[in-house]
């Protein structure tokens, strides 16, 4: 990567049996620009897992809606280092009330950044110094249009957290 900075992509609830021109479309508008994908769970069906996988560096989570099929392929959490950030993510469970800060408890010290999913809602909130982010559903938000996340990543920079609203 010849950048000083890195572009994190961040999506979660997509609930899709399969790939259909619109989520085609955020793919190549909003994903296939960023140098790292992550999705936070509730993929559902393996073609949009497979889609994904069109990306060269994707990071994915399991989610509760997952099929079997796709749940094999994913883990239910992971951790990584980019630009010398820690970052964790999890699809999420329970309740949307407290659900960050259950995220952020079940990770634990040491991370800059987690994400997760499940509530459909977007929120962004710090929390002891940690950037805590659900980028909301990229096809059935609950709350507003559906949404994902743009993160920017950048060696000795504050975390950037900029919502990505996709319309209907």
């Amino acid at each position: 990567m010849d950048e000083c900075f890195m572009l994190l992509a961040v999506l979660s609830d997509t609930h899709l049996g399969k790939t259909n021109s619109r989520f085609e479309r955020i793919y190549d508008e909003f994903l296939a620009p960023a140098d790292t994908v992550l999705h936070c769970g509730d993929i559902v069906s393996p073609s949009v897992l497979h889609h994904l996988m069109m990306h060269p560096d994707l990071k994915a989570v399991a989610g509760n809606m997952d099929s079997w099929t796709t749940r094999e392929m994913l883990t239910d959490t992971i951790s990584f280092e980019a630009e010398g950030f820690t970052i964790g993510a999890a699809h999420g469970w329970g309740s949307a009330r407290g659900l960050a800060e259950r995220v952020a408890a079940a990770f634990g010290p040491g991370y800059d950044l987690i994400c997760f999913g499940h509530s459909h809602i977007f929120q962004h909130t710090v929390m002891n110094g940690v950037h805590v982010v659900n980028p909301g559903s990229a096809c059935q938000s609950r709350s507003g249009p559906p949404s994902l996340a743009h993160i920017t990543l950048e060696r000795g920079e504050p975390i950037r957290v900029k919502k990505i609203e996709l319309g209907t």
